[in-house]
């Protein structure tokens, strides 16, 4: 008996013992790094995901250029998913950005591509960035919810390898070497960019300049542009409101102006950049912005551009004039979300010396666009 009381007792103390839990890995959030960023289990990686659903309806040009009856219009969805990872190493913090899209439209074809890529150490004498991302040349882009109509200006992704330097005050500087064929250019050959910056409470202001590789066979083997521009914040009339001025100038370097298909489907042979720059075409561009903000929710934002290009040929000369402008107003119900409608109008005149190929063509659409940042 005595020996079963002990066995008894002896159970019923293993059935007391706690039981020893599996390790969970739960997720940690870095706070160093900005909002929505958290640590890779098992990794020193930090992981941001976000997403945007973009869709959109636009007329068809409802000026009457040929006669033409109005039939067409323009639609798509388009989805984007952004992956943004920093590391802090002993070379310096390393950042990663890759960002994919799909895009369906109304014409029910459908594809899947890749945006910017890139990769940026932190180095402690610059920000090295290798990868495909917006050029260092681009300044002002638009200041409208949807940009139903082209303007005019340079607003381009790279491959590139870049160094950024901040100075302090709000003071910076960057240098880039910039695949050419990304600008109508040569192959296999660089353009070179550099710009210099300030940014205050009362608003920014930055320079820009490029030497740009032409295709072979072109009247200059290099051309080069230029670009200045200033914002001005606005916060006395409305938080957020802001109006930018921007000015450039190139020669056989068009591209940067936002001239690459300035005259596509109008002038044959001029689908491009690349025709232009090899005629050493040279003109400037002037680009403004304002947006007033009625309240939060509701805000209406108009842009414009000019663009003026000129050649200088033995075999006759041309001039291109285009004017661009756009409007919006946009409701933003809840953060990341923009309810907006648009619309916008440009002409376009080529004037060919001792020829019959004048071109004067005008250009007008309206749309409207839902999107969702998150």
């Amino acid at each position: 008996l005595a020996t079963a009381g002990v066995a008894v007792a002896g159970s019923a103390s293993a059935a007391d013992l706690p039981v020893v839990a599996e390790p969970v890995d739960y997720v940690q959030v870095c706070d160093a790094y900005g909002a929505g960023f958290f640590k890779i289990p098992g990794k020193d990686t930090c992981l941001k995901i976000g997403g945007r659903i973009r869709t959109q309806f636009a007329t068809d040009n409802l000026q009457d250029n040929e006669g033409d009856k109005y039939e067409d219009y323009s639609a798509y969805a388009k989805g984007y998913l952004y992956l943004t990872s920093m590391t802090d190493t002993e070379i310096g913090l390393i950042k990663t950005y890759t960002e994919f899209n799909s895009k369906w439209d109304q014409a029910g074809s459908g594809k899947v591509e890749a945006g910017s890529a890139y990769l940026q150490i932190g180095a402690s004498y610059a920000d090295i960035l290798i990868g495909r991302t917006t050029s260092q040349f681009d300044g002002f882009t638009g200041a409208v919810d949807a940009g139903i109509i082209t303007r005019n200006w340079s607003d381009k992704s790279t491959l590139q390898f870049a160094l950024a330097k901040s100075f302090g005050n709000g003071v910076t500087a960057a240098i880039s070497a910039e695949d050419s064929s990304y600008r109508d250019g040569d192959t296999n050959s660089a353009d070179y960019v550099g710009k210099v910056g300030i940014a205050q409470g009362w608003g920014s202001f930055e320079v820009a300049a490029a030497l740009h590789d032409t295709v072979e066979g072109a009247e200059d083997n290099y051309g080069y542009a230029v670009r200045g521009t200033a914002t001005i914040n606005l916060d006395m009339i409305a938080e957020g409101d802001a109006f930018v001025f921007q000015a450039a100038y190139a020669d056989s370097a068009t591209h940067y102006l936002g001239a690459n298909e300035v005259l596509k489907g109008l002038v044959t042979g001029y689908d491009d950049a690349e025709q232009l720059d090899a005629e050493g075409v040279k003109g400037f561009g002037l680009g403004a912005g304002f947006t007033h903000f009625w309240t939060s929710e509701v805000a209406t934002s108009i842009d414009g551009s000019y663009l003026s290009l000129e050649s200088d040929l033995a075999s006759g000369n041309y001039d291109i004039d285009r004017w661009a402008i756009d409007a919006s107003i946009g409701w933003y119900p809840v953060s990341g979300m923009v309810i907006a409608l648009d619309g916008g109008f440009a002409n376009t005149e080529y004037d060919a010396a001792g020829t019959n190929n004048d071109v004067d063509f005008d250009d007008a659409k309206i749309g409207a666009r839902v999107q969702y940042t998150f």
